[in-house]
């Protein structure tokens, strides 16, 4: 009886080395993970800075298409078809874009999500001609944090004038100018 003893106590503290193994592995998975954002975050251009031009697909067909360096300026949207928030940002972003190409803004959903996902997020919309395919490195580069529903809003010279998620208030501003273009279509209509 004694061996049965001894055994069932070595058991358990086992099954508790085991069990502090695990939870100490999974906190400092969180802080590794925790201190790659910060570091992915520090690597985000600054306000005023030159935004790096990049290159994706259009979603809709077409040859590529260069953003940046063509002295256009653009706002860059950040969406994930997982997420759903950004789900209810679509008929808010669709009834901005035509507003924005009208004022001169080349506005783009940006995102590495295979065609097939990205068809079906935005089925019902048609912003699929808004949508560029981009590959990972220009993604992180643009989007380091995979941060969504966000922006990047880029003046014609180049740089970075605001980034934010969208529905802050530099979002707001934006869309409240939309709508005073919009206005002022209908007005000299």
């Amino acid at each position: 009886m004694m061996d049965g003893d001894v055994l069932a106590l070595i058991l358990l503290l086992l099954a508790l080395s085991v069990a502090l193994n695990l939870k100490l592995s999974l906190h400092l998975s969180k802080v590794v993970d925790s201190l790659s954002t910060a570091a992915r975050a520090a690597s985000m251009p600054p306000v005023g800075e030159p935004v790096p031009a990049f290159t994706g697909m259009p979603l809709a067909g077409g040859g590529p298409v260069a953003i940046g360096g063509d002295g256009q300026p653009a706002v860059l949207l950040f969406l994930s078809s997982a997420c759903p928030k950004c789900r209810q940002k679509l008929p808010d972003i669709e009834r901005l874009a035509p507003l924005a190409r009208d004022a001169g803004l080349a506005i783009w959903l940006v995102s590495l999500e295979p065609a097939w996902r990205l068809r079906r997020f935005l089925q019902a919309t048609s912003l699929a001609g808004s949508t560029l395919r981009v590959p990972a490195a220009d993604y992180e580069m643009l989007n380091p944090v995979m941060s969504s529903p966000s922006y990047l809003f880029i003046s014609q010279a180049g740089t970075l004038d605001a980034r934010g998620m969208i529905g802050d208030d530099d979002w707001r501003s934006f869309s409240g100018q939309m709508d005073e273009v919009r206005i002022a279509s209908e007005a000299s209509a």
